[in-house]
């Protein structure tokens, strides 16, 4: 395992869609609120990407990272895995954040961006029959998503929860 003088963090930020393949880097989206962080890797190709994730639809409109919508992160995430080698029949799907985190006065939960986001997530990883093997989503608390290249682990870190391997 990757100490931590010897980790390097590879942060993605948001909107942004990152993928590597150096066993000391960790793939971190920090400050997971209403966003949602989608980690893919495959164990064989030894290749991991990430995304954070902002909105659930970019409804056609064109964006310079493409990972700021769930209907363009996705399918380029997975884009970009394939070009290093991975085999989509092979990837490991996490996701994390999706929180209801603030509301407007007199508006209760009518926005519920974090709920849209996890569910544009999930239905992409259905319509693509792809299975997400775990989850940390919803609630009213941020999160921060870090995926390990060298041990294969993703672990969230919840305000005010233990750290937890999803």
């Amino acid at each position: 395992m990757t100490t931590a003088k010897q980790a390097t963090t590879l942060m993605v930020g948001l909107g942004e869609v990152k993928t590597s393949q150096d066993p000391a880097e960790v793939l971190t989206c920090l400050g997971l609120g209403s966003c949602v962080g989608v980690c893919m890797y495959d164990p064989v190709a030894k290749v991991a990407g990430m995304a954070h994730i902002v909105l659930p639809n970019s409804d056609g409109k064109p964006e310079k990272t493409g990972g700021k919508y769930a209907d363009t992160a996705v399918p380029l995430l997975l884009e970009m895995m394939l070009k290093r080698g991975a085999i989509k029949s092979r990837v490991i799907v996490k996701i994390a954040g999706g929180a209801q985190i603030s509301q407007a006065k007199g508006m209760g939960d009518a926005f519920q961006i974090g709920e849209r986001n996890v569910e544009a997530v999930r239905a992409i990883f259905n319509a693509s029959f792809m299975r997400i093997k775990g989850s940390d989503t919803g609630g009213h608390h941020g999160r921060t998503m870090r995926f390990y290249l060298d041990t294969g682990q993703t672990l969230v870190t919840t305000a005010g929860k233990e750290i937890q391997e999803i």
